[in-house]
């Protein structure tokens, strides 16, 4: 899967309505208010990658969190975001940036935040681990990396992934997919591209990049959601992972 496939679906103009739509009609889930705030002051330098039309950060902007860079791929959705904050007078502000290849300086951010399982929307598995390492990069010691994945290991997709595992191994599995995980499936829009990891392979990018996980748990374990969040998206995992404080030796 090319990472200009999954980009021109997010530049289509059906997508960036139906995202800016959201950040009104959706709006910030109540388990993504419970987790920023267990894990971020609302002064601390917070990136949010992977922004979309800006349903995070502008909803964050409104609890009066005060330094927000919001960042993804597609510059239809920047555009979407900084209109939307600029009309509402908003500090926030959103760039068009790769979240595999960021521009930032080393420990810029208190904070990142890849929301609604868009890392696992980028293509192979190199890439993400580009992505996940470039986050540890820019992230302070001492910082909480927030985001959300889907569970391949779910029993509810047992049948599914056990049907998919053995077109991997017979080589009958869709030619577009990169990795075990993947998925590209129809949309209102298009094809979607993303990418349902387990949870052994979320630890295992965490280690490589140099995180240590500090809190796991599902969606509908934080907090019961409004209908038109659960219309809006499927349970998924809240990961939390912290960059280690560097270690004094004494010799």
């Amino acid at each position: 899967m090319e990472q200009s496939t999954v980009k021109n679906y997010f530049e289509t103009p059906g997508v960036v309505a139906d995202y800016a739509d959201a950040v009104d009609s959706v709006g910030l889930w109540r388990s993504e208010e419970i987790v920023v705030e267990k894990f971020a002051r609302k002064d601390s330098a917070i990136l949010e990658l992977g922004c979309g039309a800006g349903r995070i950060g502008i909803n964050l902007s409104r609890l009066g969190y005060s330094n927000i860079l919001m960042a993804d791929i597609s510059e239809n959705m920047v555009a979407a975001a900084n209109e939307a904050a600029k009309r509402e007078g908003l500090s926030a502000r959103a760039e068009a940036r790769d979240a595999a290849s960021l521009p930032y300086p080393g420990e810029s951010f208190d904070t990142v935040i890849f929301g609604f399982n868009g890392i696992m929307q980028i293509p192979k598995k190199e890439k993400r681990l580009a992505a996940f390492r470039e986050i540890a990069r820019v992230l302070k010691a001492g910082g909480a990396f927030i985001f959300t994945t889907h569970d391949r290991d779910l029993p509810a997709n047992s049948q599914y992934w056990s049907s998919e595992k053995k077109q991997w191994q017979c080589g009958s599995n869709d030619p577009r997919l990169d990795d075990f995980g993947d998925i590209f499936y129809k949309g209102d829009h298009g094809n979607i591209f993303i990418h349902s990891p387990s949870k052994d392979e979320i630890l295992g990018a965490l280690e490589a990049a140099g995180l240590k996980p500090a809190f796991a748990r599902r969606r509908s374990e934080i907090a019961e959601e409004p209908a038109a969040v659960l219309e809006f998206s499927d349970d998924c995992i809240f990961w939390v992972a912290a960059k280690p404080q560097p270690q004094n030796i004494k010799i």
